[in-house]
């Protein structure tokens, strides 16, 4: 039925579970950025991390929806690890952007503000 059988494993089709690996690495690279203040001084800011777990989770559930139909029309099994895959990438861009923030926030001390000597 296919041009190659190793799209389908076990009766599940596997084609894109690659691609749900390599997005889930690039997402654990940046969790590991994050974590070391060296790494994230240097190679991160806001929009580097929101930007990329944004993009991340839109290309990861897109290539769920579109493995979904794919298997829909085949009439094969769903591949549950590309699921898994999935919820893990989507915990990471939620996790990685919260403790970017968190840790800024953390890095910056509270301003108060100076008191009012009647000079206006």
């Amino acid at each position: 039925m296919f041009t190659y059988d190793s799209f389908v494993t076990d009766g599940a089709f596997t084609l894109m579970r690659p691609v749900f690996v390599l997005l889930l690495c690039i997402m654990l690279a940046l969790f590991f950025i994050i974590l070391f203040p060296r790494l994230r001084r240097r190679f991160t800011n806001g929009l580097s991390v929101v930007g990329l777990s944004v993009v991340s989770l839109a290309v990861s559930c897109q290539l769920l929806y579109y493995s979904g139909i794919i298997v829909d029309e085949f009439g094969l099994g769903g591949d549950e690890i590309s699921t898994y895959l999935f919820l893990l990438i989507a915990a990471f861009a939620s996790l990685n952007s919260f403790i970017y923030f968190v840790l800024k926030s953390e890095n910056f001390p509270k301003r108060t503000m100076p008191a009012n000597k009647g000079n206006i």
